[in-house]
C-alpha cells in the first residue's frame, strides 16, 4: 500500500496561523496610534488654514470690529474649501485696546476637537471628543 504524503498536517496549519495570528496583532498596535496622531494633524492644520482665511475674510470686510465667522460662513466665503462634512465650529478675532488683534478657534470634526485655542495650532492643541465644537463664537 503506497499512501501519497504530500500536504500539510493540521499541526503544521495551525502553527502557521498561530503565527499570522501574532503578526497581525503586532502590526494592529502599531498602526493605530499613528492613525489616530495623523487624525490630530490634519485638524490642526485644518484649524490654522481657517485661521488664515478668517484673517483675510477680516480685511476684505475692512471690519474694525471685534467679530466671529463660523466655519460655515469661511467654507461659503470661497477662502478656503470644505473637507468634511463633519466639520463645525468657528473663529473669534478679538481686537484689543492697543490695536492688535488676538484668535482663538474652536473647530471639532466629531472624533477630535480643539477648543478656543490660539493660533498655530498642533496635534497638541487637539483632544479626543464626540462632542461637536460651538458653531458660533457668543456660546463660547
Amino acid at each position: 500500500m503506497n499512501l501519497n504524503k504530500k500536504g500539510f498536517t493540521l499541526v503544521e496549519l495551525l502553527s502557521v496561523i498561530v503565527i499570522l495570528s501574532v503578526i497581525v496583532l503586532i502590526a494592529t498596535n502599531a498602526v493605530v496610534p499613528m492613525a489616530d496622531s495623523a487624525k490630530k494633524q490634519v485638524l490642526a492644520m485644518e484649524a490654522n488654514s481657517l485661521v488664515k482665511a478668517a484673517q483675510t475674510l477680516y480685511i476684505q470686510e475692512n471690519s474694525t470690529n471685534s467679530k466671529c465667522y463660523t466655519y460655515d460662513e469661511i467654507i461659503e466665503s470661497g477662502l478656503i474649501e470644505k473637507n468634511d462634512d463633519s466639520y463645525t465650529g468657528s473663529i473669534s478675532i478679538e481686537v484689543g485696546e492697543d490695536g492688535n488683534y488676538s484668535y482663538k478657534i474652536w473647530l471639532s470634526n466629531g472624533q477630535y476637537t480643539i477648543n478656543g485655542v490660539t493660533p498655530d495650532v498642533t496635534s497638541d492643541d487637539v483632544e479626543a471628543s464626540a462632542e461637536n465644537a460651538s458653531t458660533t463664537c457668543s456660546a463660547n
